[in-house]
């Protein structure tokens, strides 16, 4: 069974120290105020900050930024945003509408000196307070930290823009400051070895600019609650985001989209009732019209039966739904067997406990009978199947039959660009004949524009002609800045999969004992890497590698590592003296943090907290983000997106 909850590591001081800063930016406009908020921000800022604890501080109304007009009585307007250029010319436009008002800009993490140049050619840069409010890490659960950064896989990888690195790399010196300093970085990928770079170089920064050798000692805790990092640049396991993610949550976020904990539903999905259905005593005489419009349901740790059902795989949440719901129903039954005034209000008691467990089961089968609906049909079963020998290594031509086909039934295009490129990226590239066809026939399926998202696809490696040669900079180490995938040949994906275990035959879903059973018997390499590191999977050449108490490091699995290319990272750094690491070891418990720099699939989060619990309590594993991805949103990233333009106005 899985963890409905875990000990150990707690995001709380984070989540504290965000409500802080965002209480003081408050607080420093006096009277009451209009919150302005960019709309990528509202779930973020929903987890750190009520609605309450804002209108205590003087907010009054909250808006979202957009290039709509702002109607607004409010005399004080405080501006919510990320540093893009868009919404800098949507402040400038409500600046100069709103000339009576006071106006603050917060900048979300930090400012850029190309949107405040933007204000000033708008002419609005005097009359805006420019502030800094530093949510970099959002805490969408305790074992689970998004820089929540939407395109950081493309700014990474195609791009080559390296912002998404230095912002994981400031947020983990914030978690440093808190936890103590990280003994043991561990890495695979080349942006892996600039975010270790990066972090070394800034603490010794930090230290230097300290006034004295106590001061600087005092900047970070005595020991470590963290005693290792293993980053996993994105570009060493693109498979896994490829494959259909068979988990609970992972499904939820493939059929529904997860956005910062929060998931858009159909009204009947989550349990609005309708105008008949309010009944009894403590239902409202006046029951407004049931809008259609999607209403945004909270998917988190504080939902108990979410928890307990979201990293199972989706084959045994049926089964479990039902035992629940006959469980709460026995519960309830349990109002007739009352008979003493004791044992009637002991039910009474129990009563609001088992309305919120009614209501959460309601929400979680209305989701579940969606899903089923997704995955039920000939159509997913067959994709799925296409999927599984695909990352097996099994490839023939009724596979390359089967996705011709889908694409002269013009089915949707992301399926099919997940099904090329996992194709591609297991075989070493498309073979030449194929390579032509499929992309002559997705441009007249699906229209010219895809030429670039072809080309797009091409220059990172994830779909390409397999006898052809790898772009100039997409291997190399010494070109950080530059967009840079290991593109393996064709060899190396069977090998890499048979030294990392990654194909498990005899996954049991029901009663899983690997890692596997989040794909239904593929391992994602990510994790397996994790795995290996801490000495929870057997090399060749690491026998007897122990689970908890080995040393988190890559011996052992040199040669495996090769063959998944790119940088391999291994660092120490000094922890600050005075035995705290060892005093803070005693308990036996150890936490790693798991970076991710492009982007992690909720799936590859589920086989963390399996293996925390395979585990037993010695190690736990928390899972820091640039963004929550899947296949179908990380290859929308590469969409290139052309505004229409009328033959009228061209002439």
């Amino acid at each position: 069974m899985h963890p409905t909850s875990h000990s150990g590591f707690t995001a709380t001081p984070l989540r504290e120290h965000a409500r802080k800063e965002l209480i003081d930016l408050l607080d420093s406009v006096r009277g009451k105020k209009g919150l302005v908020i960019d709309p990528f921000l509202s779930g973020p800022l929903s987890l750190v900050a009520e609605f309450s604890l804002l209108k205590e501080h003087g907010v009054e109304k909250i808006y979202h930024l957009t290039a709509t007009k702002l109607e607004t009585d409010c005399k004080s307007l405080i501006y919510i945003a990320k540093p893009k250029l868009e919404f800098m010319r949507f402040v400038a436009e409500q600046i100069r509408t709103h000339t009576a008002t006071h106006h603050t800009l917060c900048f979300v993490p930090r400012r850029t000196m190309i949107c405040e140049r933007v204000l000033e050619e708008e002419g609005v840069y005097g009359d805006v307070t420019i502030r800094e409010f530093h949510l970099d890490m959002v805490p969408l659960e305790d074992d689970l930290l998004s820089l929540e950064m939407d395109g950081s896989f493309r700014e990474l990888f195609l791009d080559g823009d390296t912002t998404s690195v230095y912002s994981v790399a400031k947020a983990i010196m914030k978690l440093q400051t808190v936890f103590g300093i990280i003994p043991r970085i561990l890495g695979k990928g080349n942006y892996a070895r600039l975010l270790a770079d990066l972090l070394l170089r800034m603490r010794r920064e930090l230290e230097a600019n300290a006034e004295d050798q106590a001061a600087s000692s005092r900047i970070f805790p005595v020991g470590s609650e963290i005693d290792s990092m293993i980053i996993i640049d994105r570009s060493v396991d693109l498979i896994t985001p490829m494959c259909t993610q068979l988990t609970y949550e992972g499904l939820i976020d493939e059929v529904f989209g997860i956005k910062s904990t929060f998931v858009e539903l159909d009204p009947s999905i989550a349990g609005v009732p309708a105008p008949a259905a309010a009944t009894g005593a403590g239902s409202s005489s006046a029951v407004p019209p049931v809008s259609n419009k999607p209403k945004k349901v909270p998917l988190n740790s504080a939902d108990k039966l979410y928890a307990q059902l979201r990293d199972f795989n989706f084959a045994v949440v049926g089964g479990m739904l039902n035992t629940i719901a006959r469980r709460i129903s026995n519960d309830y039954e349990g109002r007739h067997t009352a008979k003493t005034v004791s044992e009637i209000r002991d039910f009474i008691g129990r009563l609001g406990t088992l309305q919120a467990e009614h209501l959460s089961l309601r929400l979680h089968t209305g989701v579940a009978e969606q899903i089923s609906k997704f995955t039920t049909g000939p159509e997913f079963d067959k994709m799925l199947e296409v999927q599984q020998n695909f990352v097996a290594g099994i490839i023939g031509k009724q596979h390359i039959d089967y996705i011709e086909e889908l694409i002269d039934k013009q089915a949707p295009l992301m399926p099919v660009l997940r099904l090329l490129c996992l194709y591609s990226l297991v075989d070493g590239g498309v073979k030449g004949k194929y390579y032509e066809n499929f992309r002559r026939e997705l441009i007249q399926t699906y229209g010219y524009p895809h030429i670039i998202t072809l080309q797009n696809l091409t220059k990172l490696g994830l779909f390409r002609r397999q006898d052809a040669a790898a772009p100039a900079s997409t291997s190399t180490a010494s070109a950080p800045h530059h967009h840079h995938i290991h593109i393996p040949h064709r060899q190396a994906y069977p090998a890499i999969r048979k030294a990392f275990k990654l194909i498990v035959d005899d996954v049991n879903e029901h009663n899983p004992n690997d890692i596997s059973y989040v794909y239904s018997g593929y391992a994602p390499l990510s994790v397996r890497m994790v795995q290996a590191a801490v000495g929870g999977l057997q090399a060749a050449a690491k026998p007897g590698a122990g689970g908890a108490g080995a040393t988190v490091g890559w011996k052992g699995w040199e040669e495996p590592l090769r063959l998944v290319g790119g940088t391999t990272v291994e660092e120490v750094q000094k922890v600050v003296d005075g035995g705290g690491f060892a005093k803070r070891k005693t308990n036996n418990h150890r936490t790693t943090l798991v970076v991710f720099l492009g982007g992690c699939t909720y799936t590859e989060v589920s086989a963390l907290r399996f293996l925390s619990l395979q585990e037993e309590g010695h190690r736990e594993f928390v899972t820091l983000t640039t963004q929550m991805i899947n296949g179908t949103s990380m290859l929308e990233s590469l969409v290139e997106k052309f505004e229409k333009v009328s033959i009228s106005a061209v002439v």
